[in-house]
């Protein structure tokens, strides 16, 4: 590989962290979803009840999600690499927080439901 396809040093950190979350991610979703019920819930903002549930490959969503931002946003970071050295490591650090939020969702749902 050589070093125009690398992504700087200062940033090679959040990215790996996102994409265990994201590995972390998928595999709690593979080794739950044999385990739970049909009908998780997911989506509780709706105004229904009825529509609470959602069949349990819905769960699929949480990783495919992390897994597109993470990709996304290294290939951005490739693209920018000579930006601003804050501005990479907040984008970053951005995306890994982003990982975060999505994986402590799910999280919460096993819980939930199991």
């Amino acid at each position: 590989m050589n070093s125009r396809s690398r992504i700087p040093k200062y940033i090679k950190t959040p990215f790996l962290l996102s994409f265990l979350i994201t590995t972390a991610m998928l595999l709690s979703t593979l080794i739950f979803f044999f385990r739970i019920q049909p009908q998780v819930p997911i989506f509780y903002s709706l105004a229904r009840p009825s529509q609470h549930l959602a069949s349990k490959h819905w769960l699929f969503l949480f990783p495919a999600i992390s897994f597109i931002i993470s990709s996304s946003h290294l290939i951005i970071v490739k693209i920018i690499k000579h930006a601003d050295q804050l501005l990479m490591k907040l984008f970053a650090w951005t995306t890994f927080g982003i990982q975060l939020v999505l994986g402590l969702a799910l999280l919460r749902i096993i819980v939930i439901i199991t």
